[in-house]
């Protein structure tokens, strides 16, 4: 005879945990609070730290947790969380506390494997309920397609997202294939793994709440980020270092834009990152970043995205560069981009390139007409640098103190003893090159003091600028300026 056993109450677990699983400090500067907090209890190592909460390993398995993100928000004291209570289920719990008449605070604010939300008690204390997601009423669990006759085995949800296969993970709430693209609630990474150098690009549109780019072990840019009164979404942007796992905010650094398509690029290179955003600069940070190699993703973790496309790509060797922007009346204009011959460096002192074997040099991606001014501040310790207007003019310094011109009309190269010596020679450590072409005449200036003049028919003369070294000599350019004059 079969018996079907009933469940009693006691079977069920209550969705709000009789234990604290966490007592919040909120603290103004995490590094300091860590360390003071260490030296307290006697510490002998610092347990694992983010920049904005840290919770530190105490006896007895209790929570104690450093929160950062009140001060930061300036948030009342009223409107900052006292402690935690544990739940195995915070979609239950969030429907049990309605249930007995507790309004929420905030409503729930949901990652992969954690969720929480708030809530006052009658005396308008902020408490917090934190544990696994669980299910909410209207879900039906997992994502994924039933396979027919599988008897409801899942396979996971893919998207070609036009270079790369996105494969949605296990935990995430909500994922399906539109006429659109992807339309996710959660995270999906591809297959493959890349290594760095690379270009990680998104087209991709933000409903609310806060969008993840992924990559690696550790590294994740998440934009839109903010309180949980505002269920999440805001104005932070955060980035977590691929390789350190060190996670930087920077609170009120913008969003962007919600209910539209937007074109994500995230450009990681040997020591340096950039992220843009409809091809504008939004974030660049230094670092290292070599030997990276891993999957990359696309995640939004409490709200909904719809992924167009997601493509990876290796750099290529032109793209690896280092460049130096170029301003015009102090803003960016353009830059400098070096040959591979020049083996270029970034340096504190600014852009190092040589000319050994084989000639190069770093110039300008646009072309400027006469009349024009360029001014660059440079350095050669043997005074030999080269300024370069396209391939038809040069003004070139050379180590004996004389300097040269090519004339861009009759291709006549003239030469000028000691014009490039003196106090203002290029090897007495970084000195101020300014050239100046007019329709009818063209200066060379240094440290403001005139050094050659020519008189020429130049006004239809256009050019892209270049600097270099001359053969066996090395040139740093701190910074590069062009003016346009009427």
């Amino acid at each position: 005879m079969n018996e079907t056993a009933a469940v009693s109450p006691e079977q069920v677990p209550h969705p709000i945990t009789n234990r604290v699983g966490g007592v919040f400090m909120h603290v103004s500067n995490m590094e300091r609070s860590v360390n003071w907090y260490h030296r307290l209890f006697a510490m002998p190592e610092r347990s694992s730290v983010t920049d904005k909460v840290h919770a530190l390993a105490m006896q007895g398995n209790h929570g104690f947790v450093l929160d950062q993100h009140g001060y930061d928000r300036k948030l009342a004291p009223k409107d900052r969380p006292l402690l935690m209570f544990d739940s195995p289920d915070v979609h239950a719990a969030y429907r049990f506390i309605q249930s007995i008449g507790i309004a929420p605070e905030w409503s729930i604010e949901e990652y992969p494997g954690m969720a929480f939300f708030t809530f006052r008690d009658p005396d308008g204390n902020l408490l917090m309920v934190c544990g696994k997601p669980g299910n909410r009423e209207e879900s039906g669990g997992e994502p994924g397609n039933a396979l027919p006759g599988s008897a409801g085995v899942k396979v996971p949800v893919r998207y070609d997202g036009g270079g790369c296969e996105l494969v949605v993970t296990p935990a995430s709430y909500h994922a399906s294939l539109t006429r659109e693209g992807l339309e996710l609630t959660g995270r999906a990474y591809t297959e493959d793994v890349y290594a760095a150098p690379l270009r990680i690009e998104a087209n991709v549109r933000i409903e609310s709440g806060c969008l993840r780019l992924l990559y690696g072990k550790h590294g994740c840019l998440t934009f839109n980020y903010g309180p949980s009164s505002a269920n999440g979404t805001g104005e932070e942007f955060y980035v977590r270092h691929p390789a350190a796992d060190k996670e930087i905010g920077f609170v009120g650094k913008g969003t962007i834009p919600s209910g539209e398509w937007v074109r994500l690029s995230w450009t990681i290179q040997e020591r340096a990152m950039a992220v843009r955003v409809n091809g504008e600069l939004f974030h660049e940070q230094e670092g290292y970043f070599g030997s990276l190699i891993g999957k990359a993703g696309i995640g939004c973790d409490n709200a909904k995205i719809t992924v167009k496309s997601f493509v990876v790509e290796a750099l290529n060797e032109e793209e690896t560069l280092p460049r130096l922007t170029v301003t015009r009346n102090g803003a960016p204009v353009d830059e400098l981009i070096p040959d591979a011959s020049c083996y270029p460096l970034m340096t504190g002192d600014g852009l190092w390139l040589t000319h050994n074997e084989q000639w190069g040099n770093a110039r300008t991606r646009n072309s400027y007409p006469v009349p024009f001014a360029a001014e660059t501040v440079v350095r050669s310790d043997t005074n030999s640098v080269v300024l370069y207007g396209g391939t038809s003019a040069r003004v070139k310094f050379h180590p004996d103190g004389s300097l040269s011109f090519l004339d861009p009309v009759t291709r006549e190269e003239i030469w000028s003893e000691g014009a490039g010596a003196g106090a203002g020679a290029l090897g007495g450590g970084f000195s101020s090159v300014r050239w100046v072409m007019e329709p009818g005449r063209t200066y060379v200036y240094v440290d403001g003091e005139l050094r050659f003049e020519r008189e020429g028919d130049y006004a239809a003369c256009r050019f892209a600028f270049g600097i270099g070294a001359d053969i066996g000599s090395a040139a740093v350019v701190r910074s590069f300026r062009i003016e346009t004059m009427a």
